[in-house]
């Protein structure tokens, strides 16, 4: 999957906060549906705590969470355009998400 820094950059400095993370997350759900189509992203926000959010990422029987704070994701977003994309694909690699091989460039981008 290709990605354009440009535009990510003009994003990343022109959308709200829940917005950029919305796009983050479908664009990483993109990416893993290119891999499999079975791969099920969503983004949950809890209702108890409206500055936390789950990222919950399920292949067949497999389920990987990474859990972010509302400030935590403004500081990514605010650091580059995609350290946020970074730091959601680091989490899931330390729970054992595996990275395969792909064509395009946005995995470059986001350094993984």
């Amino acid at each position: 999957m290709n990605s354009t820094g440009f535009v990510r950059g003009m994003m990343s400095k022109s959308f709200e906060v829940d917005d950029y993370l919305k796009h983050v997350v479908t664009t990483i759900g993109r990416q893993l549906k290119l891999w499999d189509e079975r791969y099920e992203v969503r983004l949950l926000q809890d209702l108890l705590d409206e500055t936390s959010y789950d990222v919950i990422v399920n292949l067949a029987d497999k389920t990987y969470q990474v859990k972010l704070e509302l400030a935590q994701v403004a500081a990514l977003q605010d650091h580059s355009p995609y350290t946020l994309d970074r730091h959601i694909w680091e989490s899931l690699l330390n729970k054992g998400l595996v990275i395969e091989k792909t064509d395009g460039n946005y995995l470059e981008k986001c350094h993984v």
